[in-house]
This record gives C-alpha cells, sequence and structure tokens, in this order.
C-alpha cells in the first residue's frame, strides 16, 4: 500500500495505491488527515485510481475519514474509484454518503464550490 499527498488549490489531495486491507494501512492515514485538519486543511480528495482492492476495514476507514473532516467542518470526495469499488460502494450503498466524481479535476471543481 502506498500513500501520496499533496495540496492542489487548498485541497489534500490523498493518492491511495495498492491495497487497503487492515490497520497497518489505515493508520498512517488516518494521522495525514488528522494533521492536516489540524492545520486547517479541511476540503479533502481520495483519489483512488491505483486501488487495487479494499475490504470492510478499509471501507470502515474511508467512513471514519468522511465524519472526522465533516465533523471539523470540511468536506470529503473520492474520484477515479476503480469499477471492483464501485460495486462494493453500491453493494453497501455506501454511494450515496460519498461525493463521487469521475476524475480528480471534476472533484477538485465540486470541493472548490
Amino acid at each position: 500500500m502506498a500513500i501520496q499527498h499533496n495540496l492542489k488549490e487548498g485541497v489534500l489531495v490523498i493518492s491511495l495505491e495498492g491495497n487497503l486491507l487492515g490497520e497497518h494501512t489505515n493508520a498512517p492515514v488516518m494521522e495525514l488527515l488528522k494533521t492536516n485538519l489540524e492545520q486547517g486543511n479541511k476540503k479533502v480528495l481520495f483519489n483512488l485510481a491505483e486501488m487495487k482492492f479494499i475490504n470492510s476495514t478499509g471501507l470502515g476507514m474511508l467512513m471514519t475519514a468522511l465524519t472526522k473532516t465533516r465533523n471539523a467542518g470540511g468536506e470529503l470526495a473520492l474520484c477515479s474509484i476503480p469499477e471492483q469499488m464501485k460495486k462494493l460502494l453500491q453493494m453497501t450503498k455506501l454511494e450515496t454518503i460519498f461525493p463521487a466524481h469521475g476524475d480528480e479535476a471534476a472533484a477538485l471543481r465540486f470541493l472548490q464550490a
């Protein structure tokens, strides 16, 4: 699991690559999110283009990230969701909870609006 992040026009973009399966992969993401929220970066985008697999623990981490971001007065969106993950979000009815966009540019426009 690889994590890349940068600030683009006031939005924290977190790009995840590989498998999101458990605490050892979730903890660094949540620490990154916590640090940025404390610094006032309250717009968060998860770019999932390079995700291979996600399980319920990984989904739980995304839900926690969404809750923490919204509780801090911010917003979180997903973009470039792989087909397998789209199906999982639909099956779990979570596609209605996460703002999702086809690509990073569309998601950035949404978060800056």
